[in-house]
């Protein structure tokens, strides 16, 4: 048969606690942090072309933390010069004012082949996380020139 003494019970929990917390180990009854939630907005262009360039499945991200990434697939068909796929941005409300722009984002230096080299990219930025709430995502206008 068991028995628990009174008043070790606290002592124990906590003997448990600050072990959890020298080990580098969340404690069991630790409280629970209270940040905000991270919400995101996305929105992808399937393929698109311009000139001798074409762009797939570009997608744009927005974090309400005022962070977002752009990202994409691009190649070229008929270029050994080096052709580069430019994209900017213009974020919108419903009704379609416009709230703020991102970018230009540049792609890396393509050269055409048989078949032509993919080239996958990403670009990071930021904006004011207050105009979050009021962007619809697919309201988005993509510029692109290549």
């Amino acid at each position: 048969m068991k028995r628990m003494i009174r008043g070790l019970a606290p002592v124990f929990a906590l003997a448990a606690t600050g072990a959890a917390v020298l080990a580098g180990a969340p404690a069991a009854n630790a409280a629970p942090a209270h940040a905000a939630a991270l919400e995101v907005k996305s929105a992808t262009w399937g393929q698109l072309h311009v000139g001798d360039c074409e762009q797939d499945n570009g997608t744009i991200v927005l974090r309400s933390d005022g962070t977002g990434d752009w990202s994409a697939t691009t190649l070229t068909f008929q270029t050994h010069s080096g052709d580069v796929w430019h994209s900017s941005f213009d974020f919108k409300t419903t009704a379609g004012t416009k709230l703020f722009s991102a970018g230009t984002f540049d792609s890396p230096v393509m050269n055409d082949g048989n078949p032509p080299p993919r080239y996958f990219w990403s670009k990071h930025f930021t904006y004011d996380a207050a105009l979050f709430s009021a962007v619809d995502i697919f309201k988005t206008i993509q510029h692109s020139s290549c």
